[in-house]
């Protein structure tokens, strides 16, 4: 019981993730919004893992190196970047649909590199899933060029193709160590290999209580408390009873996109967005 209410109370957390991002978007350029992001998330999830798993940290060796660059960019640093970009473009409610592309792209590489076997169930479940998906991209319309969103959501869909890159890569180190130092370091290398952005556009420092407030929010309750509770759930629940509470995400954001963005809802996106999580649900479980 007690896990299933952090998991609800951590999906609900990531789902306000969308509507912070907007919020810190109205001060902070993306790559400033994501460069502060991680300059706190990173120290804290860091120190956890040196506390409680220190001899953990260390068992990398050199050729483990470009692994956990690629983690960096591909889970940290590129992904936000493009992340908050497509936000700046496209709604939370779309954001929060579109992102779990991720998991088509994962059953796609899945099928294609790492040779794991078809089933109907999966085949289905993806072009379902890109059905859904095309739904939200178009609106609904005929013609995909005239949504005013197309370009966000488009980079939106991009970023989850980043994050099956990150989980395809991740599989590989993790099945060799500990979960929490692969992700303490791709979480560094992720802030150093932010540092050339900001310089490109110019370190902003944020001023305004709301943008203080979503980045704390995005840092401490999503990057840091999040994780923890994702992973310490994992440990004492299947992990197919927990992969289903990722679905609630794009529920609790439009609800709350509806009430604090004034986002609307339309019957296209709640076909789109049921269409996709149908199509995730049959690709992942396939």
């Amino acid at each position: 019981m007690k896990s299933k209410i952090l998991l609800t109370l951590v999906m609900l957390i990531w789902a306000g993730s969308f509507v912070f991002i907007k919020w810190g978007l109205l001060e902070l350029d993306p790559y400033n919004l994501a460069f502060w992001r991680f300059l706190l998330a990173s120290p804290l999830l860091f120190a956890y893992v040196f506390h409680h798993k220190k001899a953990e940290l260390f068992k990398f060796s050199k050729r483990d190196i470009i692994p956990l660059i690629v983690l960096g960019l591909t889970g940290v640093s590129i992904l936000y970047v493009i992340q908050f970009l497509a936000l700046k473009m496209t709604t939370a409610i779309n954001g929060s649909i579109l992102i779990n592309s991720s998991v088509l792209f994962i059953a796609i590489f899945s099928i294609a590199v790492l040779k794991e076997n078809v089933s109907n169930k999966r085949i289905t479940g993806i072009i379902l899933g890109i059905f859904g998906i095309s739904l939200v991209l178009s609106n609904g319309k005929l013609n995909f060029f005239t949504s005013s969103t197309l370009i966000g959501d488009l980079l939106m869909v991009f970023d989850g193709l980043l994050w099956a890159g990150y989980t395809i890569v991740g599989k590989n180190l993790i099945s060799r160590y500990d979960t929490d130092a692969v992700t303490a370091w791709a979480f560094a290398i992720g802030v150093v290999t932010l540092i050339p952005f900001v310089m490109w556009t110019g370190i902003q420092v944020p001023s305004s209580l709301v943008t203080w407030a979503s980045i704390l929010y995005l840092a401490l309750l999503c990057s840091f408390f999040g994780y923890l509770i994702w992973y310490w759930t994992l440990k004492v629940e299947d992990a197919s009873r927990i992969a289903v509470y990722i679905y609630l995400i794009p529920f609790f954001t439009a609800i709350m996109a509806f009430f604090l963005l004034q986002e609307e809802i339309t019957l296209i996106k709640v076909v789109g967005g049921a269409v996709t999580v149908i199509g995730i649900y049959l690709a992942e479980k396939g």
